[in-house]
């Protein structure tokens, strides 16, 4: 099996450490590594580099280069600079495998996420290999749903199936796109039994490219138009021209509709999307929520609650505050309350509105 780790996204909701040119994938938001570094490290604890491939862009791919350079360039796959979400990405990074391993299962690990123990991660990966080996069906990761996420889609779940290492695996019933209220949401996960998605989609080249081909055939179509420049002196020109003109969206456009033939693996772990400040204490204060997430040279009095990172070289003092966020880089200083940390997007305007874009 291939293991393929998507890092072309922008990740604007960690700014401002998360930048354009450098986006959060590739930043020491959490300890001395990169969140890029901690899945290649720990993926080569059970693999070889050779299964290992990474999907990105192509001003990313020196940062790719720096951090793991275990990783050879030709397992790098350079998807154009444009964004158009995980659906012409992902479609993308699949045809490039098609072409080299077209008989081996392809598993995507998400570059921006945290799995905890690192052990149970590496077995679960081991049980969806034996499982799609087996079956050939689409499988994807789940969690139990234990509280409304308005940002999570849902599966329904079917019959329990027996699997390798002790893992929960269900048939899947339906893919739940995410309601986006809050009492639908508290309501469907109290009278069915769901679980949200986590993706870990793992699956065949062939089989998915066919799933596009049949639920988005104005991607595939592309895709192949795009796989007919492979090998050609002038492919990123050519890449760049078809990719430039598809249109944006979400791979479940096209894997919900195959996931009611599918299974989805219980997490076995401790699985955190590292998409906001918020998500990132609430990671590590899960068990003592009124103490503070500080990250750098930090000074807290009479204050709870908050998210406090900033460089070693400047002490950071905070007097009476409570589920705050302070992100504190060398060109910028990011203050809000927790509770908006997830509509940094607004700020973002704020700095195009302005043509402050170097701060982007």
């Amino acid at each position: 099996m291939k293991l393929l780790i998507t890092a072309g996204g922008q990740g604007t909701k960690l700014w401002p450490m998360s930048r354009e040119d450098k986006p959060k994938q590739f930043q020491n938001i959490i300890g001395n590594d990169s969140l890029f570094q901690y899945q290649v490290n720990t993926l080569l604890q059970a693999y070889s580099a050779e299964d290992i491939f990474v999907s990105t862009k192509r001003k990313y791919v020196k940062f790719i280069e720096q951090q793991s350079p275990q990783i050879k360039k030709k397992n790098i796959i350079i998807e154009p600079d444009y964004k158009k979400n995980r659906g012409p990405g992902e479609g993308y990074a699949f045809m490039k495998l098609l072409e080299q391993h077209s008989n081996e299962p392809v598993m995507i690990i998400q570059s921006d996420c945290l799995r905890k123990p690192e052990d149970k991660f590496l077995e679960m990966i081991a049980t969806t290999q034996k499982l799609v080996v087996k079956t050939r069906k689409f499988i994807t990761g789940g969690q139990k749903a234990m509280y409304p996420d308005m940002g999570s889609d849902y599966l329904d779940l079917g019959n329990k199936i027996k699997s390798e290492h002790n893992m929960e695996v269900y048939k899947i019933n339906k893919f739940i796109d995410r309601l986006n209220d809050f009492k639908k949401t508290k309501n469907l996960i109290k009278n069915y039994r769901v679980s949200t998605h986590c993706n870990h989609m793992c699956w065949y080249p062939e089989l998915i490219l066919e799933a596009y081909q049949k639920f988005r055939p104005d991607w595939y179509e592309s895709l192949v138009q795009i796989r007919e420049t492979f090998g050609k002196t002038n492919e990123d020109k050519l890449t760049d021209k078809i990719y430039s003109q598809m249109a944006e969206g979400m791979t479940e456009e096209v894997t919900k509709h195959v996931m009611p033939d599918g299974y989805v693996i219980m997490l076995p772990y401790k699985w955190t999307d590292i998409g906001t400040w918020g998500s990132i204490y609430e990671y590590f204060n899960e068990d003592e929520p009124e103490e503070n997430y500080t990250d750098g040279n930090v000074i807290s009095v009479e204050s709870s609650g908050n998210v406090v990172k900033g460089e070693k070289s400047k002490l950071i003092t905070v007097l009476g505050l409570k589920d705050v966020v302070i992100i504190d880089t060398k060109d910028t200083l990011f203050v809000t309350s927790k509770e908006k940390s997830g509509e940094v997007k607004k700020i973002l305007e704020k700095l195009k509105e302005e043509g402050l874009d170097s701060y982007l």
